[in-house]
């Protein structure tokens, strides 16, 4: 379909040349075949500006942020001056585009969603110097998008504002008994039992370090999310990411309860992206070893139920408390 447009589109340059050339063979003048030859070269020189092929093109991605929402940029190599002009539009998902005053570069101009774009398609068209032909291709990225939650700073800090009396909490541990096995030392962090403290190492570090026994939890603590809605979906999983940022200093496990169940780390913004709420009516089943389990849940009995699981496995399992609303367990 874009071959038969541009083609289309380019046929009125070969009529006019054709015209020409029927002009000068029909009345044989100066004028004509000057008229003609001109006309030829200038084609011939429009055609081959764009023999480059607009799929080899490389188009980078970004995303920037403005008034807390993600705009897609598109940019394109540095043109050729006088050469070519390529302009990029696109096509899934639709967005308009225009030039952000930066060369080559063109950005949406309404925001992406949260999501995952695995086949962006931009469409490339480039035109000759004088504007005269059009060449048109369909790339896809190679590469898929990742529009994970915008940042918000405020609420995150509350969230971790709220965690920090739990992490100066003392917990029960039974590893202050005697048999157990250091297994490694590591930096000692807030929440950990003091009793695993190795003074004279600590001493000779300078900074308190902890031994890990055998017999440990492979993380002290973990942060579950878990929303059953899209009522305030984006809010309270942009204020959970921003959390998870916040408090990357500190050990944990990272689990998302929704359409599907994922363990991730804090450097996967794509889990983030393509979260989904929890739609099954049951009390997910989740298995958690860490002691001090803290869930980011939401105004349902369902997340209520899910702490009351959470807290037979884990005795310092709790809930937080979302900012401006009410318990969130």
């Amino acid at each position: 379909m874009n071959t038969f447009k541009s083609a289309l589109q380019n046929c009125g340059l070969i009529l006019v040349v054709i015209i020409l050339w029927a002009y000068a063979i029909s009345f044989n003048n100066a004028t004509g075949w000057a008229m003609a030859t001109i006309m030829t070269g200038i084609a011939i020189l429009s055609f081959a500006s764009l023999w480059p092929r607009l799929r080899h093109i490389n188009v980078q991605t970004a995303l920037s942020v403005r008034d807390r929402k993600q705009y897609l940029t598109l940019q394109l190599p540095a043109k050729n001056p006088g050469v070519t002009v390529i302009k990029p539009k696109l096509l899934h998902p639709q967005r308009k585009l225009v030039a952000n005053g930066h060369p080559q570069t063109w950005q949406t101009t309404m925001p992406l969603p949260r999501g995952v774009y695995d086949q962006l398609q931009v469409q490339l068209l480039m035109q000759d110097p004088l504007h005269l032909i059009v060449k048109r291709a369909i790339k896809t990225l190679p590469a898929a998008l990742v529009v994970p939650p915008i940042l918000n700073q405020a609420l995150g800090q509350q969230l971790y504002t709220q965690v920090q009396p739990l992490l100066r909490r003392p917990t029960t541990s039974t590893t202050d008994q005697p048999g157990f096995e250091t297994r490694d030392f590591r930096p000692y962090h807030p929440g950990d039992p003091r009793n695993q403290i190795d003074w004279k190492l600590s001493a000779r570090q300078g900074t308190p370090i902890l031994r890990v026994l055998a017999d440990d939890e492979p993380l002290p603590w973990c942060w579950i999310f878990m929303a059953t809605s899209t009522a305030d979906l984006e809010d309270h999983l942009a204020g959970f990411y921003t959390f998870i940022q916040l408090a990357q200093a500190i050990p944990a496990q990272i689990i998302l309860i929704g359409a599907n169940q994922q363990t991730v780390t804090a450097l996967a913004p794509d889990a983030f992206a393509s979260y989904q709420p929890y739609r099954d009516s049951q009390v997910p089943a989740v298995n958690v070893r860490q002691h001090r389990v803290v869930l980011f849940g939401d105004h349902t009995l369902l997340a209520q139920d899910l702490l009351n699981q959470l807290a037979q496995q884990n005795p310092l399992a709790t809930a937080i408390t979302w900012p401006g609303g009410g318990h969130d367990a």
